[in-house]
């Protein structure tokens, strides 16, 4: 691969990167070969800042999140330590998701919270998913017209675990097969 390429998903204590928590990271590397690493971070929080609809969505449970969680800092060395493992530290990571650009809001957030300009290592482009298929459907190659991660998911095939759905990382690798799968219908 040519680009890159972060795979990523989030899970939140709602829908404002500047009001709510970031809870969980999900992040995956791969090419169309396959998934080469992943990891889920779980980020403590005192306090925790999230919503009764947040909440319902990412079916967290707070006191077993904080129990494994570490800390922001802890969380972006973890962070750091991913993105040194897999990407040269001189090319800004591309991220990729699907609606991206609210995992990158709140991505952005968490960063710029913690003292790090988010522009050091992620890359202000993104690759969506579901603009990927907006485009498709447009052109003719997908004949879908909701085009949310569920019913993208059923259409292609990709079948992430009940109990992985809505996870961070679940859901990143959801999307990282779902990304290769709109690839290969542009082919």
């Amino acid at each position: 691969m040519t680009n890159p390429y972060l795979f990523l998903d989030t899970e939140t204590g709602g829908l404002d990167p500047r009001t709510h928590s970031l809870l969980t990271l999900g992040l995956v590397v791969g090419d169309a070969a396959g998934v080469k690493d992943s990891l889920e971070i779980a980020v403590k929080h005192e306090p925790y800042v999230v919503s009764g609809g947040g909440m319902k969505v990412n079916r967290i449970d707070l006191v077993a999140h904080h129990e494994h969680g570490v800390s922001p800092a802890g969380a972006l060395d973890l962070l750091d330590g991913f993105l040194d493992k897999h990407f040269p530290k001189q090319v800004r990571v591309v991220l990729v998701g699907h609606n991206i650009t609210f995992d990158h809001a709140f991505l952005n957030v968490f960063l710029g919270g913690l003292g790090r300009d988010p522009e050091a290592r992620i890359d202000h482009r993104s690759v969506d998913t579901h603009a990927i298929a907006a485009a498709l459907r447009d052109a003719g190659r997908l004949d879908l017209s909701k085009l949310s991660s569920d019913a993208l998911f059923r259409h292609f095939g990709v079948e992430p675990p009940e109990d992985k759905r809505h996870t961070a990382l679940g859901d990143a690798l959801a999307t990282f097969e779902l990304y290769w799968k709109l690839v290969g219908l542009m082919q």
